[in-house]
């Protein structure tokens, strides 16, 4: 509706709110990266765990995203929990998948300008369905992505 067509404009990129949920709801499923880790500053605790000064802490962000208690209906699509209200109301740190703090990915703002123009061209174009019988199996390397690809349907809109 925003671009009606055209490929978009530095300002259009702003306007297309709803392709922005999309996609951080694509990244909640899937997360860029799976695994973090960072090292204890200090001595302190985590879930009742004493954790020493100097300890290397490893969490995923693939396994907070999928957390019931931050996303309900964990495993189902649904990028209206990304409007800008719903979005508020996620707690730090149960959404993260760039990071967070100082090791935020630098990239993090390009990416998504560029995820967003892409997406914008080719749902323009064509109508994307993932074929059913090609179940998504997860290669968690470095980054996290479909080992055998993803098989999908292109109709011309």
């Amino acid at each position: 509706r925003v671009l009606q067509g055209n490929a978009p404009t530095v300002e259009q990129v702003g306007q297309l709110l709803y392709t922005e949920m999309v996609i951080k709801e694509a990244m909640r499923l899937y997360p860029p990266t799976w695994i973090n880790s960072r090292e204890a500053l200090e001595e302190t605790a985590l879930g009742g765990y004493r954790i020493a000064k100097g300890s290397i802490v490893v969490f995923s962000p693939y396994v907070v995203h999928h957390d019931e208690r931050w996303h309900p209906d964990p495993e189902r699509f649904d990028p209206e929990r990304f409007t800008p209200e719903r979005e508020k109301a996620i707690p730090r740190g149960a959404y993260l998948p760039f990071g967070m703090g100082p090791h935020t990915c630098i990239g993090n703002a390009f990416a998504m300008v560029e995820m967003k123009i892409a997406l914008a061209l080719i749902v323009q174009k064509f109508h994307l369905s993932h074929v059913s019988d090609h179940p998504v199996e997860l290669d968690a390397l470095i980054t996290l992505r479909p080992k055998h690809g993803m098989q999908m349907t292109l109709e011309e809109r």
